[in-house]
């Protein structure tokens, strides 16, 4: 068995929490000043761009499934290791956090229902439409 891989995707798994703890141990300050969070107003915390990264894996993964496209599967899992490296790398301060106000966790849910629904359906349409060009395309 090739353990190449396998030793490849881990270190690409750790690699994110490495960085992100070294980053918080060396500068803490930039964590205070997220130039992103004040021109969004969102609480963007680094598991959403794991997610965004496990996201492209999976659509990736999905294409090469239809044979849309032809790539080594590092290029797939790549996106996935260090997806799932930000996003477990919060797990636990997220179950830490103080949740005291489930009412007020269920109105912002309520509120968010409209976005989701648009930000769902954006998703899906481009998943469609990407597709859909690149069956075409063969």
């Amino acid at each position: 068995m090739n353990s190449l891989p396998l030793l490849g995707y881990t270190l690409l798994f750790i690699a994110p929490m490495v960085y992100q703890r070294l980053h918080y141990k060396l500068a803490p300050q930039f964590f205070y000043k997220l130039g992103l969070r004040k021109r969004t107003g969102l609480a963007i915390h680094h598991a959403h761009w794991g997610l965004g990264w496990i996201f492209i894996s999976t659509i990736l993964m999905i294409l090469q499934t239809l044979g849309a496209i032809h790539i080594a599967s590092f290029w797939f899992l790549l996106p996935a290791a260090l997806g799932w490296g930000l996003f477990f790398d919060e797990i636990i301060p997220h179950l830490r956090m103080p949740g005291d106000d489930r009412t007020l966790e269920l109105k912002i849910y309520e509120e968010a229902g409209p976005a989701t629904i648009k930000l769902i359906a954006i998703i899906a349409a481009i998943i469609l439409i990407v597709g859909i060009i690149l069956s075409l395309a063969k």
